[in-house]
């Protein structure tokens, strides 16, 4: 059937990201990543958007925020295959928190330009979307690097009722740091994707105004590991590559504005921009 095109697509590049190279794998506790958008539509498909999102530990031992963010988008819709546009995301952090006692405020700003591609399989709605990144990090010290990365989303509109619609939804999306030029033989080589991010959600549209989507992810960083050392320096574990993984639940809660205050008909885009 032609809808197992784009599953087979998804499960190979998630295949591909955790290939037999990964030799080791560490899981990190669970974080929390609830989100607000506001989107207003504009003519046709295309929109603006503005997103607060936090991400929160848990498990921790003072209050658990770890990020503020706010993401500032829009995109354009050339004809009904093609769009296009940009996004800027700040996110807020301290890098030392023991309840009252927090290091200074450090903020990283992530702007972006992507191209997105719209197609259909059956009655499935199939996405591949292509951005560029450059994420300067205000950490002191830190090196700001440009990113590229390509996301694969395979979704399906399933009425239940007169006004809700769920959207069952699967995602995929890869990162690899843009290198400009080989590693030299004294650094430690980085991995050909940097970073993996696998997510499913059902969205859940209300109206035309308001829907929410909760959803489970993995956020996984593929590094190259120094070998680990016991006291009396015998190696424990030889370097290599690792996988650490970070599961992720999130809540995302969306209001639509429409311009003139006109219920149009217009593609609902999922809140995962």
């Amino acid at each position: 059937m032609k809808f197992a095109i784009p599953f087979a697509l998804l499960t190979g590049l998630f295949l591909l990201a955790t290939s037999a190279i990964a030799q080791y794998r560490t899981v990190n506790d669970i974080r929390l990543l609830p989100q607000l958008q506001a989107e207003y539509a504009l003519h046709g498909d295309d929109y603006l958007l503005v997103s607060l999102r936090n991400s929160i530990n848990p498990t921790s031992d003072d209050d658990g925020l770890e990020r503020l963010g706010v993401l500032l988008g829009y995109e354009k819709f050339w004809n009904a295959q093609w769009s296009g546009g940009a996004t800027l995301g700040v996110d807020a952090y301290s890098v030392y928190r023991n309840g009252s006692d927090v290091s200074r405020v450090y903020a990283d700003l992530t702007p972006e330009l992507f191209v997105r591609h719209w197609n259909t399989f059956g009655g499935f709605n199939f996405r591949q979307r292509l951005g560029v990144t450059y994420e300067v990090l205000g950490t002191p010290g830190s090196e700001s690097r440009a990113q590229t990365s390509l996301r694969l989303d395979l979704d399906r509109l399933v009425p239940v009722g007169e006004q809700i619609v769920l959207r069952p939804r699967l995602a995929y999306q890869a990162t690899a740091y843009l290198r400009f030029q080989r590693d030299e033989a004294t650094q430690l080589k980085e991995r050909f994707i940097d970073f993996g991010y696998a997510r499913a959600e059902v969205g859940i549209r209300l109206s035309n105004r308001f829907d929410f989507t909760p959803w489970f992810g993995y956020q996984t960083t593929y590094i190259f590991a120094l070998a680990r050392l016991d006291n009396d320096g015998n190696i424990i574990r030889a370097a290599g590559a690792s996988n650490l993984i970070t599961p992720v639940l999130g809540l995302d809660a969306r209001f639509t504005l429409f311009r003139g205050g006109s219920m149009f008909e217009r593609r609902q885009l999922p809140t995962q921009h």
